[in-house]
């Protein structure tokens, strides 16, 4: 059987989760449930597909991603699956959240709607296609059944695609996006550290909201610097994450998801790579 990897938006505060895993664990007993996250920020669809994007090189191959980020639940909006060329199908509502996955996965092969009422939960909830056609239609893909039983074909190019945000550079200074603050408070940024090409230790200026510009410090890992010093690190995406070691950076600065930062190289210091 087949892995199912699960991530959506719903917490663990309600049913949700436990609904969505009842439902796959009736289908298909003997597969596998990688649960990738249900933190995504409440209808982050950017978020959420940076965050499947990025969990494709860890997950099982030929996996099955079931990926529920889905404001747009009851509208016209389609609910798919998708098959990639390296094996893999990925389920969840068609907003563009599943499709930078795909092509990480190696580009996308075929896609269906999910018309075919034998494989959902019936009655349909209005409010909740990750339990009654999402999860059924995973599990189902899991188990072996083909994508032609679950629905009708559709072209891959009307599916719907999003833009993860990246970072500008211009000389000196950096623009990034924040996409996500973690529960520790680190924010993290649409910049990378190939964006950033600086050695460990350089000197930044950081300007938030066009205020007076701070001092952060370019450090490998959070125990580089002392306790309550505001850094910039590498996270585990190799993504740029401001931070204040042993502090929450987001509540100190009183940052917010969608806020745009700029980091300015300091006329003495330059990029050494």
């Amino acid at each position: 059987m087949r892995a199912i990897c699960f991530m959506s938006d719903f917490g663990l505060a309600g049913d949700f989760v436990g609904s969505c895993k009842g439902v796959i664990v009736s289908i298909s007993p003997r597969s596998p449930i990688v649960d990738i996250t249900h933190d995504i920020p409440e209808f982050s669809v950017i978020q959420g597909a940076e965050v499947l994007q990025h969990a494709t090189r860890y997950m099982p191959d030929g996996a099955v991603y079931l990926a529920v980020v889905d404001p747009g639940v009851g509208t016209q909006r389609r609910a798919v699956a998708i098959a990639t060329r390296g094996g893999e199908h990925l389920v969840g509502p068609d907003n563009g959240l599943l499709t930078p996955a795909a092509e990480a996965l190696g580009g996308i092969e075929r896609a269906v709607h999910l018309t075919n009422h034998r494989y959902h939960i019936e009655p349909v909830s209005n409010t909740f296609h990750g339990r009654d056609i999402f999860a059924p239609a995973a599990a189902h893909l899991a188990s072996g059944t083909g994508m032609d039983e679950l629905g009708e074909e559709i072209e891959t190019s009307t599916l719907k695609r999003i833009e993860i945000p990246g970072a500008q550079r211009t000389g000196r200074e950096l623009v990034a996006e924040i996409i996500d603050i973690d529960r520790y408070g680190n924010v993290r940024l649409s910049a990378s550290m190939s964006d950033l090409k600086l050695d460990y230790g350089s000197p930044l200026l950081l300007k938030v909201k066009g205020e007076k510009s701070m001092k952060v410090t370019y450090v490998e890992t959070f125990g580089s610097a002392k306790p309550g010093d505001l850094i910039l690190v590498p996270d585990s995406h190799w993504k740029l994450s401001l931070a204040i070691n042993k502090g929450n950076a987001a509540r100190a600065l009183f940052l917010g998801l969608g806020e745009r930062l700029r980091l300015e190289i300091p006329e003495e210091d330059s990029p050494s790579r």
